[in-house]
Parts: structure tokens; C-alpha cells; sequence
């Protein structure tokens, strides 16, 4: 009976008319899309256009089987003879024919729309990424100044309640890059973009700002100000409460949306500054931003913010540099401390004393300054970041991951931050996600050292020794200070031999070049001295290295878990 239908169907130019419907119906859906934005239609017109194109298909079904063009105009087609479609009812075959022409409408239209990326470039929540406002001065030493001005509208716009504001180290990640708002929407997954430009000439301050939907590039708002440098904290307030009133018109923001704490000009110009090498994350760069922070405290010794910049410059000098945490956290706290004396209500001290007590190994203060830096400003991608660290250590993954996951959301351009998710991924011994992870890790910063030495660690756990020497092969002896760490790598992978070569070169340098001694202590277990390995775990526990805090958790320790000592320690850490 197929072939009688197929042949009617031919006869009645029914194919046809389906063919110059769905050509039309083509036409109409390249184009809605365009014609929605200019117009600023709904998006469920798309929908509505969609399913009212699928109706219209067994409309035309139903017509072109009953009626045909000819030169004469509009004609009944007549039914053939009984030899040919029989008695078929009419319904029958047109149901038939229409269900196969309409399904497929359909499903490509919801096919499409999951494959778009539009759900993370039009979230729920309001939702910015504000780019780096370009720097018009005369002067091009001024881009610290630029820079400074888009971090304080960065952290203004993150004390909005129920407005998610992508983190500095993201946003900055598309400086001097040329793509286009809507490439930057998506993959920030931001509704909107603001960009900018600031010129200083003089006393003189001009910054210009536009706010645009990163979903079709329109601009939702923009606008000049003429100010003098004097009143610099008073157009940065302006341009953030411009910038809320636009995405959430009905935010009532009666206070100050970022605390400023100094009335100097040139010492906030000098904490901008300090904040623009801080974030570099290198030893030299740590060491002009604190000298940087000093000069602001010199101007004005009640400068809250540039206390906590110096208190976290001493914080990661215990990371990246050869000072001895011990040593820098006695000069670390009085600064937190008196950055939360003069102001209270600022997350970054929290934070820094959230990150001092997990150096003191008091669990749980740590985690009531991380939660109150996050209850005060939920948008600070590094009160999660050092959060998710304390519960790594504490062995609750789940949450550790979701913290992780809250700091990339937040900063998801940033190197440290996703490698931090390998990290969780790789302590709780989910090996092929922390593979994945650090992979993404090292898409985004090749050179990054760490992302690679941790994923070297996560193939020699699972046995893949020649991928893990692989990942050693790539990484070059000036790159990375953890030579302890590459020497226990090369242990797991069964190259005990390498691993011993490498003692006495760690056993001549000085400070973190000879490595921690906590990676040392675990290289000293890998390689069967446990009594030279805990020689070297409780120097690591005086000295406040930061890598012994994983004792708990990591495969690194694995081969020590069964002596007496180690519990021990972990009673000694309150770990036990």
C-alpha cells in the first residue's frame, strides 16, 4: 500500500508544496533571530515561531493533497480510480505524512537549543564581566592606574547583593585579546560586559564606560564622567551604582557598595598599585607590592585595605618565594589584625586570618574567617579558593568541591583556580577527573608548573609511569622550585635510582630550592628511610610548611601511614 501512497502523493504534488514550505520555513528562522534583537522581542517568540512553522506543515499537507496550481488557478484535485489509492482514507494519509514532517521540525528546533550556547550567556542572576578599562593617558606607565580603577569597580559590583561579577583574574585574562562581546559572554557565561577607558592627564580624570548585553551586542547603557583625581572614590561608587541601577533596576543601595577606607588619593593610587603586582604571584613582584603597601600605610597608618594587601603579601611569600612560613607569619597577623580592627566589614582580613590559622593548624577558626569573608562578600573567588584548601585538608571532598567549583564559577579564566579543582579531584584519589582538570588547566596556562607536576603525581598513582615521566620530561629545571616533589615523582614511577640522584643537588641548595621539608619527608617514605622521613615531618611541622597540610588525605603519604609516628602527627596537627 506504501508505493500507492508514494505515488498519489506525486500525483498530487504534495512533495512539492512541502519542499517550497520547508524553503520558506527556512528562510523565516534565519532570519527571526536577528529581527527578535532589534526589535527586543521576548525570546519565546523564537518558540512561538518555531511550533507555529511545525502546525503550518500538516496545513499544508492537508491543502496540497485536496487542492493543486494550475495554469487555470486553484483546482480540486479529483481521487483516483479504486485501482489506484484504494479506499485509504483521507485522514489516514495525511496524519501519517504530517507526523513525519512535523517530528523532525520540531526535534531540530530543541536539538539546536540545547546545543547553543545561550544558557550561560543569559543566566538567571544578573550577571557582569568587567573587562580592563584601557589606559588613554599620555603617560603608558598610567595602566596600573587603569587597571586599579577596574579591580575597585570589580570589587564594588561584588558587595551587589544577587549580582555575580566575574573575578579580576578572568576579566583580565581578556586584556589586549580581540574578541568580540559576545565570545566574551560566552565564555565567561555572563549576561553582560563592561568595558572602558581612563585618561589622567594632570589632576584631571575622564573615564568613559559602557555596559553591553553580551548576548547580542547591544549597548544597555554608557556615559562619560569629568572628574578631578581628588573625587577618583566617589565616580568609582557612581559608575558601580550606574552599573547596578542598569542590570537590576529595583536594587535598593542606600549605602557605600565598597568601603573605602582612606580619604588619600595617593595613598589608594599606591594600593591600586601594590594590587597590580600582588596579583602577579611572583617573589619579586610580592616584594615591590609590599614595599608599595607600605608607602600607602606610611600616608595614611588607618588605610585598612593596604594592611590586609601587606598581610597577604607576607601570606604568599610562604608559597612562592624561599621565606619560611614561620618566619612571615609573625609578620603577616599584625596587619590582618589591624585591617580588621579599622575595618570589620571588609572580607579581604578575614580571609588572610582564615589562611593564617590553616599555617597555625587551628582548623577551626580557619573555617569561621573563610565563611564570615564569604558571608560578607560571596563574589571573593580567594575566600573560596583558601576555604576549599582547609577542607581538602579536613577530608571533606564533597564540600571542597563545591567551594572549588563556587571559585571557578567566579574566576574561571584563572590558572590557580582550576588547577585547584584537579587538586580536590586528585586528594580524594578521583584520578581521571583530576587528569581532566589539569589538562583544562594547561590549555589555559601551558607553563603553568604546578598543574603539571600534580598531574604527573595523578598518572604515577594510577601506574601510568611513562606518562608521568612524560609530564616530568616537560617541565624545565628552572620552571619549578619543588625539585623534592619531581624527585617522589620519579620514586612512584619506579625510578628509585633518579629519585636518589637528586639528593645530593637538594641537599646543596638553600631554602624552598632545596625543597620543602615536607616533600622531602615524603620522598624519604617513598624511598624506605622512614626515620630520616619524620626527622623531616617534624621540621615541616615547625616550620609551618604549607604542604604538610594534606597529610591527611594525599597519596603522597601513603608509604607512612602504617608507622606509629604518623599518627602521631596527625594528633599533633588535630588531623587524627
Amino acid at each position: 500500500m506504501s508505493v500507492p501512497l508514494i505515488a498519489e502523493l506525486k500525483r498530487r504534488r504534495v512533495f512539492r508544496a512541502l519542499v517550497g514550505y520547508a524553503i520558506v520555513a527556512f528562510a523565516v528562522l534565519q532570519v527571526i533571530e536577528p529581527v527578535m534583537h532589534g526589535l527586543r522581542l521576548p525570546d519565546w517568540t523564537l518558540s512561538f515561531v518555531v511550533v507555529a512553522l511545525a502546525i503550518g506543515f500538516p496545513v499544508v499537507l492537508a491543502l496540497a493533497w485536496v487542492f493543486d496550481v494550475t495554469a487555470g488557478g486553484i483546482e480540486r484535485t479529483l481521487p483516483l480510480r479504486p485501482q489506484g489509492l484504494g479506499r485509504l482514507p483521507l485522514a489516514l494519509a495525511v496524519g501519517v505524512v504530517a507526523a513525519i514532517a512535523v517530528v523532525p521540525a520540531v526535534a531540530w528546533h530543541f536539538a539546536r537549543a540545547s546545543r547553543a550556547p545561550a544558557a550561560p550567556t543569559a543566566p538567571a542572576a544578573p550577571s557582569v564581566a568587567v573587562l580592563p578599562f584601557v589606559n588613554m593617558s599620555a603617560a603608558k606607565n598610567d595602566e596600573y592606574f587603569s587597571d586599579g580603577i577596574t579591580e575597585e569597580v570589580i570589587n564594588a559590583l561584588a558587595n551587589v547583593d544577587g549580582l555575580r561579577v566575574v573575578s579580576r583574574t578572568s576579566a583580565f585574562a581578556y586584556k589586549n585579546r580581540n574578541l568580540s562581546i559576545r565570545q566574551i559572554g560566552e565564555e565567561l557565561a555572563v549576561a553582560t560586559v563592561l568595558e572602558g577607558s581612563v585618561r589622567r592627564e594632570g589632576n584631571a580624570l575622564r573615564l568613559t564606560a559602557q555596559l553591553i548585553n553580551a548576548k547580542d551586542g547591544y549597548h544597555m547603557w554608557s556615559k562619560t564622567y569629568d572628574r578631578e583625581l581628588k573625587s577618583v572614590f566617589a565616580v568609582e561608587d557612581e559608575l558601580a551604582r550606574s552599573i547596578a541601577d542598569a542590570l537590576r533596576p529595583k536594587l535598593l543601595m542606600e549605602s557605600p557598595l565598597a568601603p573605602q577606607t582612606t580619604a588619600s588619593s595617593e595613598a589608594h593610587d599606591l594600593y591600586l598599585k601594590g594590587r597590580h603586582f600582588w596579583s602577579k604571584r611572583t617573589a619579586e613582584d610580592l616584594k615591590e607590592a609590599m614595599g608599595l603597601f607600605e608607602k600607602a600605610i606610611a600616608l595614611d597608618p588607618t588605610y585598612a585595605l593596604a594592611h590586609a594587601g601587606l598581610a597577604d603579601c607576607y601570606l604568599l611569600l610562604g608559597e612562592y618565594s624561599s621565606s619560611r612560613p614561620a618566619d612571615i607569619l609573625p609578620k603577616a597577623k599584625p596587619h590582618a589584625y589591624r585591617a580588621l580592627e579599622l575595618a570589620g566589614d571588609l572580607a579581604e582580613p578575614h580571609a588572610s586570618l582564615g589562611l593564617i590559622s590553616l599555617y597555625d593548624y587551628d582548623w577551626a577558626t580557619a573555617e569561621r574567617e573563610f565563611k564570615r569573608a564569604i558571608e560578607l562578600r560571596s563574589g571573593y573567588a580567594t575566600a573560596h579558593h583558601w576555604y576549599a584548601i582547609l577542607l581538602v585538608t579536613l577530608g571533606r571532598f564533597e564540600e571542597a568541591q563545591a567551594e572549588a567549583e563556587r571559585a571557578l564559577e567566579l574566576d574561571p579564566a584563572s590558572a590557580i583556580v582550576n588547577n585547584l579543582v584537579g587538586v580536590v579531584f586528585y586528594e580524594s584519589r578521583n584520578y581521571d577527573k583530576a587528569i581532566a582538570a589539569f589538562r583544562k588547566t594547561l590549555e589555559l596556562n601551558p607553563g603553568f608548573a604546578p598543574a603539571r607536576e600534580v598531574l604527573a603525581c595523578a598518572y604515577a598513582s594510577m601506574g601510568r609511569k611513562a606518562d608521568a615521566l612524560a609530564e616530568l620530561d616537560q617541565i624545565k629545571a628552572s620552571a619549578t622550585e619543588h625539585v623534592g616533589m619531581r624527585a617522589w615523582i620519579l620514586a612512584v614511577a619506579g625510578d628509585a635510582a633518579g629519585a636518589r640522584a637528586l639528593m645530593p643537588e637538594l641537599e646543596r641548595r638553600p631554602g624552598l630550592e632545596q625543597g620543602h621539608p615536607a616533600a622531602l619527608g615524603a620522598l624519604h617514605g617513598m624511598l624506605g628511610d622512614n626515620d630520616h622521613a619524620f626527622v623531616l615531618l617534624e621540621q615541616a611541622y615547625a616550620e609551618r610548611d604549607w604542604m604538610l597540610r594534606d597529610v591527611k588525605v594525599s597519596p603522597m603519604w601513603d608509604p607512612l601511614r602504617k608507622d606509629p609516628r604518623f599518627g602521631k602527627l596527625l594528633q599533633q596537627m588535630q588531623l587524627d
